[in-house]
């Protein structure tokens, strides 16, 4: 709790990753993130770009809670991996404008 006056903010159960990022051989990139939107529900999102695209794109999923969202994000994690990305640090993803 931030404030111990205020019953409304509770802290975040932060328990594994909540971010990833993704690139292939073709600089293709995916991000996919888990967090809480301003009413409480767990949101996971997911947005892809690259030189090969013309555009990039994103989606929104609200999820059933913080387990429920971290077995997703575990889930497109194996489906990227399948697929021939390599999951990076944040501090490796290059933009596609450099």
């Amino acid at each position: 709790m931030i404030d111990s006056a205020d019953n409304a903010t509770h802290p975040l159960p932060v328990t594994g990753a909540t971010r990833l990022h993704f690139s292939d051989a073709s600089r293709s990139t995916f991000t996919v993130d888990l967090g809480q939107d301003l009413l409480g529900d767990w949101i996971l999102t997911q947005t892809w770009g690259g030189t090969q695209m013309q555009r990039g794109g994103g989606k929104r999923i609200v999820v059933d809670g913080h387990e429920a969202g971290l077995l997703m994000l575990q889930k497109i994690a194996q489906k990227k991996e399948r697929n021939g990305y390599d999951q990076v640090h944040p501090y490796h993803v290059r933009s596609h404008w450099l």
